[in-house]
């Protein structure tokens, strides 16, 4: 098993468990330390976790939400909401994240796929 990690310098690392040989609690989360001493730790700020994740298709939304966008349906402008698929047996509210205007454009692509995948604007089937 592999963790996605940074280093001191803040950049993503998958690392392997196995590699690990001390795992100490500091003020900034769980340290991890390999055999050579490179120590790495979890991503903590929204900043750290954008910069880590987005090399995997997640992009910063809004203020709190990083979302995956390469697995977002579709997007509804008028709502400012990213969809991730259809709740289980169609009732209820599907999975979203919500989009700041100064985000949108991330996401603007998914407008187009709300037709093609027979979403009206709305995001009822």
């Amino acid at each position: 098993m592999k963790l996605l990690l940074q280093n001191e310098e803040g950049a993503p690392r998958w690392i392997a468990v196995e590699d690990i040989r001390l795992i100490a609690p500091t003020p900034n989360g769980p340290a991890f330390t390999m055999s050579d001493g490179t120590v790495y730790r979890y991503a903590q700020t929204m900043e750290e976790l954008d910069r880590m994740f987005g090399l995997y298709g997640f992009a910063r939304l809004d203020r709190n939400v990083i979302a995956n966008v390469e697995a977002a349906e579709r997007y509804d402008p008028e709502l400012r909401k990213v969809f991730f698929g259809q709740p289980e047996g169609g009732e209820g509210e599907a999975l979203y994240a919500t989009v700041s205007g100064t985000n949108a454009p991330k996401v603007k692509h998914l407008t187009a796929r709300e037709y093609r995948s027979g979403y009206d604007v709305c995001g009822a089937a």
